[in-house]
């Protein structure tokens, strides 16, 4: 079973087909995931070994485990809020945050995702992830500044009169 549909390069069932205008930045192994439906569904899935892919789109997670109730996960960007890095006194570092649905994607309300790096490199991921994020913000901004004033039209000076004081001064110097 797939969650929120992630598609495989042809020939391939561990290499998911990206996206038009989608590359990878970071590929992870040792990664162990779980999500957990908040109420009122209680759905939850687990998988202690797999791969993940940090895209500039999405987190795409495959698992490593053959008689899993999922093969694979994906969630968009702008769909993984409140995100934290976690460090447990006993235990691997994990990464945290709520992903919300997406139409026909398989989750049917917000969910708790846990990536937990088993084998290490969540500094990394933290770092390309802080990242991705401050690229959207800065997206994000730009796209809502507005010019309320246009700028006034060019006009290249037809008559002496139009020209600055002591332009022809300026010019017989040269």
């Amino acid at each position: 079973m797939s969650i929120n549909w992630v598609t495989y390069k042809e020939g391939s069932l561990k290499e998911p087909f990206l996206l038009e205008n989608e590359c990878i930045f970071a590929r992870y192994e040792g990664i162990a995931l779980s999500v957990m439906c908040n109420p009122p569904s209680s759905k939850s899935w687990a998988s202690t070994q797999g791969c993940m892919y940090l895209t500039n789109q999405r987190i795409i997670y495959i698992t490593g485990e053959e008689n899993n109730t999922f093969s694979d996960f994906q969630v968009p960007i702008c769909n993984f809020r409140d995100t934290k890095l976690n460090q447990p006194f006993f235990g691997a570092n994990y990464y945290s945050g709520v992903a919300t649905p997406v139409k026909n994607g398989g989750i049917p309300s917000e969910a708790e995702v846990k990536l937990q790096f088993n084998e290490g490199g969540i500094f990394h991921f933290v770092e390309c992830w802080n990242r991705l994020i401050q690229r959207y913000q800065e997206v994000d901004n730009a796209s809502r500044v507005q010019h309320l004033d246009l700028l006034p039209p060019y006009h290249r000076p037809s008559s002496s009169q139009d020209q600055p004081p002591h332009y022809d001064e300026a010019i017989n110097q040269v």
